[in-house]
């Protein structure tokens, strides 16, 4: 099917103001039920924003014990020419969003492209070598003593198979997911392109596992087990104000996931998406289903602050810092 074709037809690629539309009667419904037109900031109200926008990661990340997370290091201003890490590793903006200007760095010239782009407010962190990512959605309500996890994102990285016969070129240029980054990829593999992958010989092109960078995502819900759910509601309880989010993880096994045994590469807020929903055997119905199911435990957590003293976000002074972005 001709890529351009699909795009329309397939919800997963929509861009995300089309897929969020058809919800604006819901959630104007929302707003007069909460009587607050930005209770959403109230979900997690220690965070700037309750994590709609502009919120710290790396605070969030400093709230984690550490051997639950990789060696990290963060950097207002990268001043010094020492590298904290050895080759590669993960840079990444402080109040980065979508998977905005995350980048595996593999050597120097990787490095120093990256700091022309970008040199304040980084967070760099140790590459964890495994193809087991997952978003694990948690929600817990302020008047309950535990948490759950509502979903799980399971995660398929951009891969390619050689069959012997194509090229780096043709097999970016056939492959769905590759062809919306091709420019990228084209750039990415200037040297490569013509190279022929072997029958069976598999070449990982993205290691960033985000959808918007041809990672599948996939429902990974069946994978939660007691023991995945205690672990994370006992790190989330740590985590000062925090109700309502995804934490996303690597593990060395599926069997190491289930066991609670992974590393938090980060966690996000208000804006966060429950990811399973671009699962490609889901429906469009089924999607909004799961939207609205994770939607409402977010209004549940923020009225639920809001009784026990949160003060609503003033809606004016959000729309004003949108209003900004948007300009910027």
């Amino acid at each position: 099917m001709n890529p351009k074709i699909t795009k329309w037809t397939r919800y997963e690629f929509w861009p995300f103001w089309l897929f969020y539309a058809p919800l604006t009667p819901w959630y104007i419904y929302k707003i007069f039920q909460a009587g607050a037109p930005a209770y959403f900031c109230s979900a997690n109200p220690t965070m700037k924003w309750g994590g709609f926008i502009d919120y710290s990661k790396i605070d969030l990340l400093h709230q984690i014990d550490e051997n639950y997370k990789p060696k990290t290091s963060f950097f207002e201003e990268f001043r010094t020419q020492k590298i904290p890490f050895d080759f590669p590793f993960i840079a990444k903006p402080n109040l980065g969003e979508r998977g905005i200007g995350v980048e595996l760095i593999r050597n120097e010239i990787d490095w120093k492209n990256y700091l022309e782009q970008n040199n304040r407010d980084l967070i760099l962190q140790e590459y964890i070598q495994s193809n087991f990512e997952f978003g694990v959605f948690y929600v817990r309500l302020p008047k309950d003593k535990n948490g759950k996890i509502l979903s799980i994102t399971a995660k398929d990285f951009l891969t390619f198979t050689g069959d012997g016969k194509s090229t780096l070129r043709e097999l970016i240029e056939q492959n769905l997911r590759a062809f919306y980054r091709k420019d990228y990829l084209f750039q990415r593999f200037k040297n490569e392109l013509n190279l022929v992958l072997q029958k069976d010989e598999k070449l990982l092109v993205e290691p960033i596992g985000n959808h918007s960078r041809g990672t599948t995502f996939l429902d990974g819900s069946y994978l939660k087990t007691p023991k995945l759910e205690d672990k994370i509601d006992q790190i989330a309880k740590k985590i000062d104000g925090f109700y309502y989010g995804r934490i996303d993880l690597k593990a060395k096994s599926i069997e190491d996931l289930q066991n609670g045994n992974f590393v938090i590469l980060e966690i996000n807020g208000a804006n966060s998406e429950a990811t399973h929903i671009y699962d490609p055997s889901f429906n469009l119905v089924k999607a909004y289903k799961e939207v609205i199911r994770h939607l409402n435990y977010q209004h549940k957590i923020s009225v639920q602050n809001h009784q026990l003293g949160v003060k609503w976000t003033d809606w004016k002074l959000l729309a004003r810092e949108l209003l900004k972005r948007g300009k910027a």
